[in-house]
């Protein structure tokens, strides 16, 4: 049977670099099934989701929360992550990608499936993370290549000044459905040399997909990217697709509407959809409720 979804905090015995390595498999395949994602679309979403669980262990805390935006101008839209740090995860496509798209043409015939081609380049990433302090810190720079762990590592090196060696692996069946996932981000303490990182992301640049993916146990991944050298475990928690849609999210969302435009939706029709792009549950918010919705909003502002 698969490994579970889980992630690990490592650290290498001369305890210059800490390691986190995550098997994503349930969580991404769930993400894939709920926006029937497939083929290349399935790959970024993977990519994507794998990437926010990673990168929500900057704080020793469960309360960070880590949000990511790609918008490169491809044709799967933006591409948004949410990532807590006790394993929820969740992501979406603003756009659905078919299998008869031209993107998903080259995924048998490259080594590695590239994502730039339903990413896109033009644009930017922008990362906000909420260690639960007062103020959330956001960052963002230019997409350089479309590939989306090399962009957050680009973003990790120069927003938040962390040197690091990041990767993620989405293996899919022939009818383009998530097999595996796995990836592996590797960071420098304070002090340690840069070229020790380079080395590690050379190593985990130079590992096929498939072996990454198919890692069955954490250990292995950390292994891989340490190149066989010891390390400390830290820290195992099991990862999870997690949406928190329902009446009060929808709510939510109806409030960024004003109270004119919340009458007229009361006065248009009996219920009110409310889609979630990230699990694509639908909630129905009844006249009453958006008229109520609107008078408090009116109140607020007045």
């Amino acid at each position: 049977m698969p490994a579970t979804d889980a992630l690990l905090r490592a650290i290498n015995e001369p305890e210059t670099i800490r390691v986190v390595a995550a098997i994503t498999t349930d969580a991404v395949r769930e993400a894939c099934d709920r926006q029937q994602a497939r083929g290349i679309a399935a790959v970024v979403l993977g990519r994507a989701l794998t990437i926010g669980a990673l990168l929500a262990t900057l704080g020793k805390g469960e309360r960070e929360r880590v949000r990511i935006q790609l918008q490169g101008g491809g044709p799967v839209g933006q591409v948004v992550v949410d990532a807590h740090g006790d394993g929820r995860v969740r992501a979406c496509l603003a756009q659905p990608l078919p299998l008869s798209h031209l993107a998903n043409q080259l995924l048998d015939a490259e080594p590695r499936p590239s994502t730039m081609g339903a990413v896109g380049t033009r644009g930017h990433v922008t990362v906000t993370r909420d260690l639960g302090l007062s103020q959330p810190y956001q960052g963002s720079v230019a997409l350089r290549t479309g590939e989306i762990d090399e962009d957050l590592e680009h973003y990790l090196a120069h927003s938040e000044q962390l040197p690091s060696a990041l990767r993620a692996a989405v293996i899919l069946d022939q009818d383009g459905q998530v097999l595996r996932a796995a990836g592996v981000l590797a960071q420098g303490f304070p002090g340690c040399d840069p070229a020790t990182i380079a080395q590690v992301g050379e190593r985990l640049r130079g590992l096929r997909d498939l072996v990454l993916a198919h890692a069955r146990e954490l250990d292995e991944l950390v292994g891989l990217a340490l190149g066989g050298n010891e390390f400390r475990r830290m820290l195992e928690h099991p990862i999870e697709f997690h949406c928190p849609c329902g009446p009060e999210r929808a709510l939510e969302v109806l409030s960024t509407l004003g109270p004119a435009d919340l009458d007229a939706l009361a006065d248009e029709q009996p219920h009110t959809e409310v889609r979630c792009n990230f699990c694509g549950q639908t909630t129905l918010v009844a006249a009453t409720e958006v008229r109520e919705l609107a008078e408090q909003l009116r109140s607020v502002q007045s």
